[in-house]
C-alpha cells in the first residue's frame, strides 16, 4: 500500500433531524526508497521585461536543475514572448551532452516582445504528453512569468490547466515581481493540482526550480484522486485542499460519487482535504457512515468511512472536536485571502475571522489571519503578494492550542 488515509469529524453525534459537519481527511504516504522517474517541462517568460538580470538568472536556474536530474529523466525547456520556441525538445537527460545543453541556454534564449503564457504551456504540455506513458513517473511544468497574457484572462486558462491535469502532469507556477497576473499564476497551479508562488527577486528563481525538481523524485503515486460516495441525501457542500498547499476544489460528479483530486501524492509528504457536508437525519441510536472514501492512483488504494452517531442525548450532541472545525474556517479563509483583491473581498474575510471567533474565541490562529488581513490592507503591492502567497502555506497545525 502506497498510502493510509483517515477521516475525522468535528461533530461526531447528530440528532434525529441530521446537521452540518466539518470533516478532515488525512492522507500519508508511505516512506519509500525508490527515486522516481521524472518527466519535466521548463516553460520560461522570455519576453522583454525579462532582459539582463532576469534571464542571467534564469539561465543560472537551468543550470542548476541539470545537475540534479538523472540518467532517465526528461527535459525540455520552451520559451515564449509573442512567439514560442522550443528551445530543447524532450529529451532524455542521459542522452544529451551537459555542454552542449548548457550552450544552447546561454545562446538560444533571446528575451523580445510581450507575453504569450497560454501558448507556451500548450507548448509544454506537448513535449511531456508525446514521452512514453509509464506507471511511477513524476511529471511537472515548472512556469515562470513576470507579465500578463498579451490575449486570454485567467478564467480562459482553467480549462488549459485541467486538460494539463488530466494528463497526468501537474504545473509548478511561480510569478515574479509584482506586475505578473497573479490569477493566472494560480489558476495553473491549483487547477492543475500542482502549486503555485511568488518569487521576489530573479535570486529566488534558482530556490523555486531546485526545489520544485528535488521534490519530483519522491514522487510515489502521480495525480491521485478521493472518491467520495455519500449515502442518499448526504451532501458534500464545500471542499479545499489544506495539505501541502491552500487551495479551493472545484468538486467534480461522477455519476453518485464526487471526486477530488489530489496533487502528487510525495515520499513522507501529509495531504490534507477539509469538507464541509450536509448529514441526512436518521434514527436516534444509529451509527453508520454517511459517506465512503476511497483513495484512487495509488498502488494498493486506501478507504475510509465518515461516520456519524445520532442520539438525543444533550451531552453527546454537545460535543464538538475543535480542531476539526477550526481545519475548515482556517483553511477557507486562507483561500479567501490568496484571492482577495478588493477591499469587498478583504470584508467578507473579516466576517469570516468574526464569525470564527464566536465559535472559538480569541486563539491564535484568529489573531494570525486578523495580522494577514492587516499586512494585506496596510502594504504595498510586492508585501501583499508575499502574504497572499505565503497565506497558502499551513506549517504548524500546533497553533491551534
Amino acid at each position: 500500500m502506497t498510502a493510509e488515509i483517515s477521516a475525522n469529524v468535528n461533530r461526531p453525534y447528530l440528532p434525529e433531524t441530521g446537521g452540518g459537519i466539518s470533516c478532515e481527511l488525512v492522507v500519508e504516504p508511505e516512506s519509500q526508497d525508490a527515486t522516481a522517474q521524472r518527466y519535466v517541462s521548463l516553460c520560461i517568460d522570455s519576453s522583454g521585461s525579462m532582459s539582463y538580470d532576469k534571464m542571467d538568472q534564469v539561465r543560472d536556474a537551468v543550470k542548476v536543475v541539470f545537475g540534479l536530474l538523472n540518467d532517465d529523466d526528461y527535459l525540455s525547456i520552451v520559451t515564449f514572448d509573442n512567439e514560442v520556441d522550443v528551445v530543447l525538445e524532450a529529451t532524455r537527460w542521459g542522452s544529451l551532452d551537459r555542454e552542449e545543453a548548457e550552450r544552447i541556454v546561454e545562446e538560444d534564449i533571446e528575451t523580445a516582445g510581450g507575453t504569450d503564457i497560454y501558448r507556451g504551456l500548450e507548448e509544454a504540455k506537448k513535449s511531456l504528453a508525446e514521452l512514453p506513458d509509464r506507471e511511477g513517473v513524476s511529471k511537472r511544468i515548472l512556469l515562470l512569468s513576470d507579465g500578463r497574457d498579451l490575449r486570454r484572462d485567467a478564467h480562459e486558462f482553467e480549462p488549459l490547466a485541467k486538460a494539463v491535469a488530466d494528463g497526468g502532469i501537474s504545473v509548478y507556477s511561480a510569478g515574479l515581481g509584482t506586475n505578473y497576473d497573479q490569477d493566472i499564476i494560480r489558476t495553473m497551479g491549483e487547477q492543475s493540482q500542482g502549486r503555485w508562488t511568488h518569487v521576489t527577486k530573479p535570486t529566488d528563481i534558482r530556490s523555486f526550480f531546485g526545489d520544485v525538481i528535488q521534490e519530483a523524485s519522491t514522487v510515489v503515486a502521480n495525480n491521485p484522486k478521493l472518491v467520495i460516495d455519500p449515502i442518499p441525501g448526504c451532501e458534500v457542500a464545500e471542499a479545499f485542499r489544506r495539505r501541502p498547499q491552500v487551495q479551493q476544489v472545484d468538486l467534480e460528479h461522477q455519476d453518485d460519487s464526487v471526486v477530488v483530486r489530489l496533487p502528487d501524492l510525495q515520499n513522507r509528504e501529509e495531504q490534507r482535504v477539509v469538507l464541509k457536508m450536509d448529514a441526512p437525519g436518521q434514527e436516534v441510536g444509529t451509527t453508520a457512515p454517511i459517506a465512503d472514501v476511497e483513495l484512487q492512483g495509488a498502488a494498493g488504494d486506501a478507504s475510509t468511512a465518515i461516520e456519524v452517531g445520532y442520539t438525543d442525548d444533550e451531552e453527546k450532541l454537545a460535543q464538538q472536536d475543535p480542531d476539526v472545525f477550526l481545519s475548515f474556517r482556517d483553511t477557507k479563509i486562507r483561500t479567501q485571502i490568496a484571492q482577495a483583491e478588493e477591499g469587498e473581498d478583504l470584508d467578507e474575510v473579516k466576517d469570516l475571522i468574526e464569525e470564527t471567533e464566536v465559535v472559538t474565541g480569541d486563539t491564535q490562529i484568529v489573531a494570525s489571519l486578523r495580522d494577514d488581513v492587516t499586512r494585506i490592507e496596510d502594504g504595498d503591492e510586492e508585501e501583499v503578494r508575499r502574504v497572499q502567497e505565503n497565506t497558502t502555506v499551513v506549517y504548524d497545525d500546533s497553533r491551534f492550542d
